[in-house]
């Protein structure tokens, strides 16, 4: 969780739940995930979720990086503000250190108190548990937040 710094109307966000899974390619999937056409993170729609559904490998306890490059990443907003605020933008940082950027279209606003579930399809993972949002806590400003993934008790 991160507080921005000289705001009228703090921004405090906080990861309430990570998930992820690993996506295995498919049987006729031969040209590796970098030379397809998808983007290296997206949001995942319905449609999309139920295509890719029976891609998702179960967890074990081997974990191999390689394998791990196309992730899908479930996690949970909360804005313990007093304001509402809106998203506008994630980023999520691979293991690498690389940052990929992905637009919410349309934007999100997480009321105050709210928690918003956010499912993104990462194709050049893996991705560290810490997320930045690009959010507007007043109308015309934008700031990039980092949030983290809150302790469990």
């Amino acid at each position: 969780m991160k507080i921005s710094q000289g705001s009228d109307s703090p921004v405090l966000l906080g990861i309430t739940m990570w998930v992820t899974w690993t996506l295995r390619p498919t049987q006729n999937d031969t040209a590796p995930l970098a030379a397809n056409a998808a983007p290296r993170i997206s949001m995942v729609s319905p449609q999309r979720l139920k295509r890719i559904g029976s891609w998702i490998e179960p967890k074990s306890e081997h974990h191999d990086r390689a394998r791990e490059s196309h992730q899908l990443v479930r996690f949970n907003v909360y804005n313990f503000g007093n304001e509402s605020v809106t998203l506008h933008a994630i980023a999520l940082k691979t293991l690498d250190g690389e940052t990929l950027t992905c637009e919410l279209v349309p934007a999100l606003v997480v009321r105050s108190g709210a928690r918003h579930p956010l499912l993104a399809e990462v194709t050049s993972g893996p991705v560290a548990e810490a997320v930045e949002i690009e959010a507007e806590p007043v109308v015309g400003r934008r700031l990039w937040v980092d949030v983290r993934v809150l302790p469990r008790p």
